[in-house]
């Protein structure tokens, strides 16, 4: 399996069946995806001689050399002769594009069947059916359905995206894209008739460019595999899941979807997802959070967090949301040494607040928030920072952009930072992004990232307990 998954994410030889000279059609869209590549690129179709200047190919069996990846993007009706050809070829790895499977009723089933028949006992893997395929920018590999001028693409990074849901999976990478935030690959799993998650955590796992794994799944292709493989890789590499099909309309809609049958008891998956260390997600927004989190900053070492703010409003919220188990993340407040409460008098002014919540008030200036973080990282009694970061006050100025990076990747207690407002605010979020700062458009977003973190943390610290257990 290692072979054909190398040929999945570093393929240097990737044929398209189904290539198209229509541009309205996906096999031209496909193929111009796939121009730019670091590898080889056969069109395969019966009907043409060239498409956009390669020379294509009646049939798979038809190409000199070795193929790695085939992308066979014909109708349900049609993939099977093509898979055939592929195993007949010897290709890696076989990517089956369309829909009209399982998820479709008894009859796409059997045909589904017969997809998986076609490769068993044979090198040839099945990626799919009913997927987008796969994205991995470091290869230039682009296989996404979709143009990119209508869906941006995020550059390289530590993040790897799988996903049972096209559009989740595209919808992933246009926010990453929106935040500067890099991914190492994105593989769609579609119904995972025979390569799914599984492997690819294991495959993932050993890889050196990803250093978080996000999935979206509506079902568990192998739930023990699952708490093995995730078990062994979470120990170095944060896994975080989007679990769908939670309730019984969910479950029917996933059946529907990517014929899924999900589990009954999602208490149940809660309690083995928590066994393996894996973070959970309970919408699109949170799964990008909590990776951008866990692949940036990794973990906190506890749940001691210090609140710092220039409005007390903003301070007092995000009091209650550190510390509420009902509308919150169940989080403490730190407790500032003795030692800070005494240095913070020095810098901020004397009618603001040395406890926690610490708040600057609106004559806070650059060099403020400098010495205040510099002192809170130092603290011993401090886990995590939230950073409430205002653009408002008179003596705040573009140095501060500088300051938080700087202060960001200081040795101390990690920050992250909430930036509510307008147009400019926004735009300063977008820019600590790309500077690699945790940064989030609301309090309850970065008080979650810090929770995800901290139970990070304490996952990480329970595996340690463990393993130094002479029993």
């Amino acid at each position: 399996m290692v072979g054909a998954l190398d040929a999945l994410f570093k393929p240097r030889s990737v044929a398209l069946v189904g290539a198209s000279a229509n541009p309205s059609k996906l096999g031209n869209v496909v193929l111009r995806n796939l121009l730019h590549g670091r590898f080889k690129i056969y069109p395969v179709n019966p009907r043409e001689s060239e498409i956009l200047g390669l020379p294509c190919y009646r049939s798979v069996l038809d190409i000199e050399g070795p193929v790695d990846l085939a992308l066979v993007s014909v109708p349900a009706q049609s993939a099977l002769a093509p898979v055939r050809e592929c195993v007949k070829k010897g290709v890696d790895v076989a990517i089956v594009t369309s829909s009209g499977f399982r998820e479709s009723g008894p009859a796409g089933a059997e045909l589904e069947r017969s997809l998986v028949e076609a490769v068993q006992g044979s090198k040839t893997r099945l990626l799919g059916p009913n997927t987008m395929g796969v994205f991995v920018p470091s290869r230039r590999l682009d296989t996404l359905l979709i143009p990119k001028d209508k869906s941006r693409r995020p550059r390289r990074g530590g993040i790897a995206m799988l996903s049972q849901s096209g559009a989740i999976s595209v919808s992933f990478l246009e926010r990453a894209a929106a935040s500067g935030l890099g991914v190492s690959a994105c593989v769609g799993l579609g119904n995972k008739a025979d390569i799914e998650e599984n492997n690819l955590i294991e495959y993932l796992g050993d890889d050196p460019a990803t250093r978080c794994i996000a999935l979206y799944l509506e079902s568990f292709a192998d739930g023990a595999g699952f708490l093995t493989a995730a078990g062994r890789i979470s120990a170095d590499k944060p896994i975080v899941l989007l679990k769908a099909g939670r309730t019984a309309a969910g479950s029917h809609a996933a059946s529907s979807h990517t014929g899924a049958i999900a589990s009954s008891s999602d208490a149940l998956i809660d309690d083995v997802l928590r066994q393996a260390g894996v973070a959970r997600a309970y919408d699109e927004e949170e799964l990008i959070d909590i990776a951008k989190a866990l692949s940036l900053t990794g973990s906190i070492r506890g749940d001691r967090i210090c609140v710092v703010a220039s409005a007390g409003g903003y301070g007092v919220v995000a009091a209650d949301y550190v510390e509420s188990k009902e509308r919150g993340a169940g989080l403490r407040m730190a407790q500032l040494s003795p030692e800070t409460r005494s240095e913070l008098e020095k810098v901020i002014p004397e009618f603001s607040s040395t406890s926690n919540p610490v708040d600057l008030t609106a004559g806070v200036t650059d060099a403020m928030y400098d010495a205040v973080l510099g002192l809170l990282q130092r603290d011993p009694g401090v886990d995590g920072i939230m950073m409430s970061l205002e653009l408002q006050p008179p003596n705040v100025t573009s140095k501060l952009v500088e300051i938080t990076e700087r202060r960001a990747i200081s040795e101390g207690a990690p920050i992250v930072v909430s930036a509510f407002g307008g147009e400019r605010t926004s735009a300063l979020i977008r820019v600590l992004e790309r500077r690699g700062v945790l940064a989030y458009p609301t309090i309850w977003r970065a008080v979650r990232a810090l929770q995800a973190l901290a139970e990070r943390g304490a996952y990480l610290k329970r595996r340690k307990t463990r393993s130094e257990d002479p029993r």
